[in-house]
């Protein structure tokens, strides 16, 4: 590293709303002289935006920064994120840590830096204006582009006032909070202008957006707006609970052209007892209301889930509930996870743990309906013709570009180079280790 602008170099866990804020934190650092690149690279400063939705999510923090401190042990390493909110001590302890912070101060990174004095203890000349302005907009973070990516992940809130029992993220992202939808639109209509034509309208508590702006926008709004910017051509919405789906937000889903047909809608449970004690707030019942209500709507709609398994108390009947409304409602893919108590919620202190064996073989029992179900899925497509957006990356044993259709369906297709970053219409063929295969409508016949 002989050049004389400093570097950074981000590693980022967990969800879309991460992955957004590391890149405003990496406009951010460009805004006053930084080069960002890649972590093999080597970099003056490392920044490890961290997730804590589970114990595996805080075990794989602590191995990245040790990992990046053996590769590099000169440089300094900066600790943000959900973990970083809730363990500040315990990640200040490993070895090469310099600083650590919240999320609500990751737009605080110029004061961040020269707080831990790192532009004086680099090995060269600080290179731009260390008192530069960098403007994050009112809601703390702000972007331009999104760095190595075909879509754009675009933040509408943060923070979520649900307080599920099992869930540690409304105490380290704090209550939901909304970004105002002027600032939205703007934000949209950059990244259009950079050339991006997907971008995924991603939060928290995405479904509740409006709720603290005195209800005068909602999602539904958001989507409306947004579909107006000409050269933005699909808007998808990322994940959604299910007591956040209002009917006009699915009706909006339907009649505008551009939003994506895909919902993840997060299940967790199958069961109404057990949802109570989750503190979710809806039924089994309600749950395949929404479900028949999505069908109804927009018989193509892509539904994808989140299904927890092993919930304090889950018992064999509790948990066939949950398989059996898996299947009903024809998921064609599952996020499945076993419950892992996390210090500070109400479930950690639950009676009657499910033991670990337990929790195992019902994991890998949903997983395998999942899979089915995929499957499925996968093969009851074939033959329809549906528009991918080709991203730059070659997947499956013919290394093919590869992309999602607007439901969601992961697609190998013949595209070339000049296909990258935008959308195709795809005849999908059939179904071929796992994937579903594509060609372009132009090569069809």
């Amino acid at each position: 590293m002989s050049d004389a602008t400093p570097t950074a170099a981000f590693v980022t866990f967990g969800c879309k709303v991460n992955q957004y804020d590391t890149q405003a934190m990496a406009e951010a650092l460009r805004g006053i002289g930084y080069q960002v690149r890649p972590v093999s690279s080597g970099a003056d400063l490392y920044i490890v935006n961290t997730c804590t939705v589970t114990s595996a999510s805080d075990a794989k923090a602590r191995k990245a920064i040790r990992a990046l401190h053996r590769f590099s042990p000169e440089s300094h390493i900066f600790v943000t994120g959900c973990y970083a909110q809730a363990a500040k001590s315990d990640l200040l302890g490993i070895e090469g840590v310099t600083k650590v912070f919240g999320n609500r101060e990751k737009f605080q990174l110029k004061e961040m830096i020269r707080e831990a004095e790192i532009t004086q203890t680099l090995s060269r000349e600080f290179v731009g204006d260390p008192d530069a302005q960098v403007d994050l907009g009112e809601f703390g973070l702000s972007i331009a582009t999104f760095d190595e990516q075909t879509r754009a992940m675009v933040k509408v809130q943060d923070g979520c006032s649900a307080f599920c029992t099992f869930c540690i993220i409304p105490y380290v992202r704090g209550r939901m909070r909304s970004r105002d939808l002027p600032d939205i639109v703007a934000e949209v209509e950059r990244l259009a202008q950079r050339g991006f034509r997907e971008v995924v309208i991603t939060g928290v508590q995405l479904g509740s957006y409006g709720k603290d702006l005195r209800r005068r926008y909602g999602l539904a709004d958001v989507l409306a707006a947004l579909h107006d910017i000409d050269d933005i051509a699909r808007i998808r919405l990322s994940s959604i609970e299910p007591m956040d789906v209002p009917s006009n937000l699915i009706r909006a889903a339907a009649d505008l052209p551009k939003v994506a047909r895909h919902f993840h809608i997060p299940l967790q449970s199958g069961s109404t007892e057990v949802l109570e004690r989750m503190r979710r707030k809806y039924t089994r019942e309600e749950f395949l209301g929404l479900v028949a209500a999505l069908y109804e709507a927009m018989p193509d709609v892509g539904l994808t889930t989140d299904v927890m398994v092993g919930f304090p108390g889950e018992t064999d009947a509790e948990f066939e509930d949950t398989h059996r409304v898996v299947e009903k409602s024809a998921f064609h893919r599952l996020h499945v996870f076993r419950y892992s108590p996390r210090e500070g919620t109400p479930a950690a202190a639950y009676p009657d743990q499910v033991p670990a064996h337990v929790a195992v073989e019902r994991s890998k029992a949903v997983r395998g309906l999942g899979k089915r179900l995929e499957r499925q899925y996968q093969e009851a497509s074939a033959g329809n013709v549906v528009e991918v957006m080709v991203e730059d990356t070659r997947e499956g044993p013919r290394a093919e570009y590869a992309g999602y259709a607007g439901n969601y369906l992961r697609v190998l297709t013949d595209a070339q180079d000049e296909d990258v970053g935008l959308l195709r219409r795809v005849e999908l063929v059939d179904v071929e280790d796992g994937y579903m295969r594509g060609r372009l409508a132009r090569h069809a016949g």
